[in-house]
């Protein structure tokens, strides 16, 4: 799976008001929707951010509790496996969060108090990673995060680490002049980039043992503006990108083509998280004009029409109530889909919830003969979870 990390939504700091709903599942389109977690069915949230998920279509989410911030990890149904403990006497100020298929937790601390960093998580032991401000990393199924830092003479350059020494990856010796977005690894430890380059321009590329691929530059038609770099187990590379005439797009590459997964040349007006699994599946949040205001995301979504390829939008039913904004944040190898979500009832009340978005299909069972054909009549149809294999 691609475990990207995601920033995490602001966590209120005020009690949300509270809303009993149905959180067992409800479906809507091609998906099911289960809850994670809630600050109304989970009255020891007072608020949730985050939500990562792996291959096992488990969860991680940042709980906030009366004994502060809290890591805690779950499948749905309200069962919890707490990753990282909130202390009664100071809080985590946690940024960036990821699991990988071990259910091994990856996360950014920027408080003081236990000291800033970033850590791994895995059996209830707590391992510092590096003391930095950084909180945007990566993470593979191999416990090893990937991020930029910059050495002692404050040149940037890109390293990876779980625990031990760290490992340089790329630096700015060569013809990398910065190293601006976080970057990105899957589980071959190939590390995908952004980077600007001393003789002007900027680009996307992978490195795998000192190799450099460029995957887009400023020969491309996509010259500027990269961002949001993934990096599935294919190589194939996710990103953001910059086209003429002020438009902007999500595009995915291997180093010897380019495809557009959508852009705002189309019926879409700009674009929020997003991620590429093992199948070159995507799915994305995005912006639609004329949409709601003040929002997260307009909708989630799986390619370039807001109509069939939706999985969820403001205005939709969801579990109960109303979905009122949302923000994207993972897709694993099943193609199931994890999201931050508000929701409201008609009595105007409001839940924050983390949720989980399972696909299904309708797919037509095996005959056994043409006389149990007639027998029964017709075929039945079922429903299945489209299997994935699965980075990060």
């Amino acid at each position: 799976m691609n475990s990207c990390p995601k920033i995490l939504a602001s966590i209120v700091g005020t009690f949300l008001s509270l809303l009993t709903i149905d959180v067992n599942s409800a479906q809507a389109g091609n998906f099911t929707f289960t809850s994670i977690a809630n600050n109304s069915d989970n009255k020891h949230f007072f608020d949730v951010g985050g939500g990562p998920i792996n291959d096992n279509g488990t969860v991680a989410f940042v709980g906030v509790t009366s004994s502060g911030e809290g890591i805690f990890t779950s499948n749905g149904g309200g069962a919890f496996t707490t990753a990282l403990k909130p202390y009664p006497l100071f809080s985590y100020a946690i940024n960036g969060i990821a699991i990988n298929n071990s259910d091994t937790i990856a996360f950014g601390n920027i408080s003081t108090l236990p000291p800033e960093g970033l850590f791994i998580s895995k059996g209830g032991n707590v391992t510092k990673v590096a003391t930095l401000r950084n909180y945007q990393f990566d993470f593979n199924n191999n416990d090893t995060l990937v991020f930029t830092t910059l050495d002692n003479l404050l040149n940037g350059k890109i390293v990876t680490g779980n625990g031990g020494p760290l490992t340089t990856v790329v630096d700015t010796s060569g013809q990398f002049l910065s190293f601006d977005q976080p970057p990105a690894i899957n589980d071959a430890n190939v590390v995908a980039f952004e980077a600007s380059l001393k003789d002007g321009g900027q680009g996307v590329f992978t490195i795998k043992d000192g190799k450099i691929t460029t995957i887009a530059d400023n020969t491309s038609p996509i010259s500027s503006g990269y961002a949001q770099v993934g990096i599935n187990n294919r190589g194939t590379v996710i990103f953001d990108g910059s086209l003429g005439g002020g438009k902007t797009g999500i595009f995915t590459g291997n180093g010897k083509t380019i495809t557009t997964v959508a852009d705002t040349s189309g019926p879409f007006s700009s674009f929020g998280g997003h991620a590429i699994n093992d199948n070159n599946q995507v799915a994305f949040g995005a912006i639609l004009p004329n949409g709601a205001v003040n929002v997260y995301e307009d909708g989630i979504f799986t390619g370039s029409d807001p109509i069939a390829d939706k999985v969820i939008a403001i205005g939709d039913s969801l579990l109960g109530g109303t979905v009122t904004n949302l923000l994207f944040e993972d897709l694993n190898n099943s193609g199931q889909i994890s999201f931050l979500a508000d929701l409201i009832d008609d009595g105007g009340k409001t839940i924050r919830g983390v949720f989980r978005a399972d696909p299904v299909s309708k797919s037509i069972p095996e005959s056994t003969s043409i006389f149990g054909l007639l027998a029964f009549g017709a075929l039945g149809t079922g429903l299945t979870i489209k299997g994935k294999l699965k980075q990060n």
